[in-house]
């Protein structure tokens, strides 16, 4: 009898301390506690299970799981447009209601069925293999995988089988893990249902026991502040600082090799200065050892036209003598006639070399540029995430899905006074983090993943986006999110970028050295209009210039065969077309006096180019813009023949203003689309076209807002937009 009033007595002294402890928790805890394990992705949810779940100081919430082992109601049969979201405690949502997570919001916002696959204690390899299994089983359209910043990072690649075991129904790390467990009846319920043990157990973990599992003080605060399986917002924050100094590095060690790369182009033009100067040299000994004129004239006319005349019979000289002149005269026109033969073909000869050397520049200098894009450090550097989005990726388009990327930042990430609820008064600065963020996204968008960075939107909902004391999102932050990422679904993919460089077999321009050394051919006398042309790598180069009774050209109108790289200039005494033109290809042009218009045509016969510029009839009166190259690039070059892109002066000077050294060479080369001295372009825009000028990409989800969407390089851009 006594024994049994004893027995009675503790069990009733038990259930009022369970009860006691259960009610001070509000019959909650503060983890999940129905974990089962699994070989492959280290731990799974109990199908079916349920609890109460609170996170002191915030509210309680109920957490319900389907028979398919993730939050929520049962799961309806596969539809059309499912959408899919994989992910870890955000995504599962702790700390908010089951019809509370941004999956739920997500479904009411676009109106398409959406299935929650988060876990808690799931990292980056975890959220591909449920998709793999989803994949599978349900073929949904879209999945959305959520990189959490506040762990994945650092779980890239430590699968949560060497991070967390499951130790009476909780998720511990796999270090704080007994070895062995001793079994009981009632241990399952006993050790991860009662409230009174779970508070004994945490009170030992107080003490330092190394037997209890992960836990929260009375104050809700972590106990446990890191282990080695996990990182930190230290490792973040040192991640974050460690890439930009590197693309720094590598941004430096570029402009570095830019420097090389004009050294070395220009010591590849010295051969090319030198055959120059002695073809300039030729000419002048030509010229200063030409015969005197009056030798000159004997030497042009008949033997006897010096005693055609009979005046000059009269008082001339004798015979002999006059014979003996005219003999003279033509020995002396042998001999210039030789001169100019020998000449000739020492000048042909040196002319050969000059454009062989310019040609060789040409080449040369795109092997050097070539290599220089090579080294190009990339606008971003790569996401830690980078080879994982591809296989990610690779992934969905095989089940004929589409890959969403959320890039989740964490509560001090999106606002430093979050710092305070956990009681640091000068909390890390977490600005620099934010690069990664951004690093992710446009490592996604690089491979055609829509993706969006979600700070903006949780900063937006601020104050109330996390929980008290945790990093976990609130109701109003998970509508935050949902909102954000069912407007990101509703818009398109930012277009695509083209590839750096140039096409196979198109150079750019070449520079004034090299053109000094092409072979420049007039346009005839018979022509509308007088000027030369000139043809090297791939590029044409049209001077037209003013002549005595001829009005220069005040604008060119090309027809046919235009590039967004061709280089209008206009002058005083004319104007200058630089445009790239491959052998074989037409080009046809308007050209605009003030007193008519011309046409110029550009024809192939075989690698010969053929030019006519003829007069156009009847053409409508055209109002003239006369304009001047900049006083600044005058005073570089000569102006009347100088050539260029006019547009680009203002953003080449702004880009040139800090290099005071060079400042010439820089300005000119900027505006005469040279590489070496191209400007950054403004955030979105791309040069393209072997041109300093920088276009928009577009493609149809993306139109231009002006100009014309233009194919270039594997994308396209806008053109006629600047």
């Amino acid at each position: 009898m006594i024994a049994g009033q004893i027995a009675v007595g503790l069990g009733l002294g038990l259930v009022a301390t369970e009860c006691a402890f259960a009610m001070r928790d509000e019959w909650a805890f503060p983890h999940v506690n129905f974990y089962v394990a699994d070989p492959q992705l280290g731990v799974r949810l109990q199908p079916g299970a349920a609890m109460e779940f609170r996170l002191p100081p915030n509210p309680r919430t109920s957490i319900h799981v389907n028979a398919s082992g993730y939050r929520g109601p049962e799961w309806p049969a596969p539809q059309a447009g499912e959408i899919v979201v994989v992910g870890d405690s955000q995504v599962f949502g702790l700390g908010v209601a089951d019809d509370e997570t941004f999956s739920v919001g997500l479904a009411e916002r676009t109106g398409r069925p959406v299935i929650n696959a988060g876990v808690p204690t799931y990292g980056p390899r975890e959220y591909l293999e449920v998709a793999r299994e989803l994949l599978t089983s349900r073929k949904p359209a879209t999945v959305v995988v959520v990189l959490n910043f506040v762990n994945d990072p650092f779980e890239l690649e430590r699968p949560n089988t060497e991070r967390h075991a499951v130790w009476d129904g909780w998720a511990v790390r796999r270090e704080t893990a007994p070895a062995e467990m001793p079994q009981f009846p009632g241990r399952a319920w006993l050790m991860s249902r009662s409230h009174a043990v779970y508070a004994v157990r945490r009170w030992l973990h107080a003490r330092g026991s190394a037997g209890a599992p992960e836990s929260d003080d009375a104050g809700g605060r972590p106990l446990d502040p890191g282990t080695p399986s996990e990182g930190g917002w230290q490792d973040l924050v040192h991640a974050s600082v460690l890439t930009q100094a590197q693309q720094a590095a590598v941004a430096a060690e570029h402009e570095v090799r830019r420097g090389a790369s004009r050294a070395q182009v220009d010591a590849l033009g010295q051969p090319l200065r030198e055959q120059r100067d002695q073809l300039r040299a030729l000419e002048d000994e030509l010229l200063y050892a030409e015969p005197s004129e009056f030798w000159q004239q004997i030497a042009a006319g008949r033997p006897g036209d010096i005693v055609s005349n009979e005046k000059l019979a009269e008082s001339g000289r004798s015979l002999e003598v006059t014979a003996e002149l005219i003999r003279e005269a033509v020995a002396r026109r042998d001999d210039y006639k030789k001169q100019q033969r020998k000449f000739a073909k020492q000048q042909a000869a040196r002319l050969r070399e000059l454009q062989a050397a310019a040609a060789t520049l040409v080449d040369s200098r795109e092997a050097v540029l070539a290599e220089l894009e090579r080294s190009a450090p990339r606008s971003r550097p790569q996401s830690v995430f980078a080879a994982y989005l591809a296989e990610f990726k690779a992934l969905c388009a095989a089940h004929g899905a589409e890959l969403v990327v959320v890039a989740l930042p964490f509560d001090v990430q999106v606002d430093a006074g979050e710092w305070a609820k956990y009681g640091v008064e000068q909390g890390p600065d977490m600005r620099p983090s934010q690069v990664l963020l951004g690093d992710l996204v446009a490592n996604a968008e690089d491979l055609r993943i829509r993706s969006f960075d979600a700070t903006a939107a949780l900063r937006a909902a601020q104050p109330g986006a996390f929980l008290d004391r945790d990093i976990h999102m609130t109701a109003r932050g998970h509508a935050a999110l949902a909102e954000a990422l069912g407007e990101r679904l509703a818009r398109p993919l930012p277009p695509p970028v083209p590839a750096p460089g140039l096409p196979e077999g198109m150079r750019y321009a070449p520079t004034q050295l090299a053109w000094d050394g092409a072979q420049a051919v007039e346009l005839g006398e018979a022509a509308w209009a007088t000027g030369t042309v000139q043809q090297l790598g791939g590029w044409l180069k049209l001077r037209l210039s003013a002549a005595d009774d001829v009005e220069p050209v005040r604008e060119i109108e090309v027809i046919e065969g235009g590039s967004p790289a061709a280089m209008r200039m206009t002058t005083a005494t004319g104007m200058t077309l630089v445009t790239p033109l491959a052998i074989g290809a037409p080009l046809t042009a308007k050209l605009h006096r003030l007193d008519g218009a011309g046409e110029l045509r550009i024809r192939w016969q075989g690698a010969r180019l053929v030019t006519e510029v003829v007069a156009l009839r009847d053409e409508p009166e055209r109002r003239l813009t006369f304009t001047q190259p900049p006083d600044e690039l005058c005073g570089c070059d000569t102006c009347d023949a100088m050539w260029g892109d006019p547009a680009l002066y203002a953003v080449c000077k702004a880009g040139q203003a800090a290099k005071v050294k060079d400042g010439c060479e820089a300005l000119l080369g900027c505006v005469r689309h040279d590489p070496l001295f191209a400007p950054m372009c403004p955030e979105g825009q791309v040069h393209a076209f072997a041109s300093n000028a920088c276009f928009s990409p577009c493609d149809a989800d993306n139109p231009c807002a002006h100009g014309r969407c233009t194919p270039w390089h594997g994308a396209a851009v806008c053109v006629g937009d600047r």
